[in-house]
């Protein structure tokens, strides 16, 4: 079979049925003529999520992962890309709306083979869209994220973006070997972007590509949450990647 859209897009949904109709929709409307094939991995049973998706017509090829026992985030992007026929790999969180097609630029923009990851750039809906890349969570810039006011802590470099919205050349992907499943949850994004760097490629943002992210900030609010967060930043400052950008080896 010949493949001519050049997209798989992955989804997980963790009792995500509320939104996942939503972003699938804005993808058939906006971004059909690039995708090949969604793959919504139910982490946990959806039959109701699960009948809806299957008693409709998509113009892309569906398919539906449904998890035994629950993954974390990169287990399951991961288990998701071992089905990619094509040559871009996109994760995408449930929590995205779309009002325009990003993946044309987006695919433009990787073009450029130096490029290991490309994303759009997020909006919370109540203002402009921004890029969000982020200096590398470390002890001390962590508190001066908390403790200063708001807005007033400034970006000293931007080495990671979070996992909302990432489209990669499938072949970067395969050779960094896509996530660490090490990771839980949370950290797993940001451990991913400094492997493409370590290997030479570049993280960057596409200008044209603008999405409406609703993000949950589950860790501020679920003592659950918080703890794989405490425990994914403690990983990810022993990593090799983490301690050679910060020199500390």
């Amino acid at each position: 079979m010949t493949i001519k859209k050049p997209v798989t897009v992955s989804i997980v949904s963790h009792e995500h049925g509320d939104e996942i109709p939503l972003l699938l929709g804005d993808l058939a409307q906006h971004a059909s003529g690039d995708i090949h094939e969604v793959i919504v991995t139910l982490n946990v049973p959806e039959p109701a999520l699960a009948h809806w998706i299957e008693e409709r017509e998509w113009p892309f090829v569906m398919s539906i992962v449904r998890n035994v026992k629950p993954l974390g985030f990169g287990a399951n992007h991961n288990q998701a890309f071992g089905w990619c026929k094509t040559p871009y790999f996109c994760v995408l969180n449930p929590d995205i709306r779309l009002a325009e097609n990003p993946f044309l630029p987006m695919l433009e923009r990787l073009r450029d083979q130096a490029i290991g990851c490309t994303y759009p750039l997020q909006s919370d809906g109540r203002g402009p869209a921004k890029d969000l890349a982020r200096e590398v969570p470390s002890p001390s810039g962590l508190l001066r994220r908390y403790l200063a006011p708001r807005g007033t802590a400034p970006i000293a470099a931007k080495h990671w973006i979070n996992g909302a919205f990432m489209l990669f050349p499938s072949m970067v992907f395969m050779r960094i070997g896509g996530f660490d499943t090490r990771f839980y949850m949370y950290c797993e994004d940001v451990d991913l972007c400094l492997r493409l760097r370590a290997h030479g490629w570049r993280v960057e943002a596409t200008a044209d590509a603008q999405v409406q992210h609703l993000a949950q900030h589950a860790s501020r609010r679920r003592l659950q949450h918080l703890w794989w967060h405490l425990q994914s930043l403690w990983r990810l400052w022993h990593t090799p990647q983490y301690l050679a950008l910060t020199g500390r080896r």
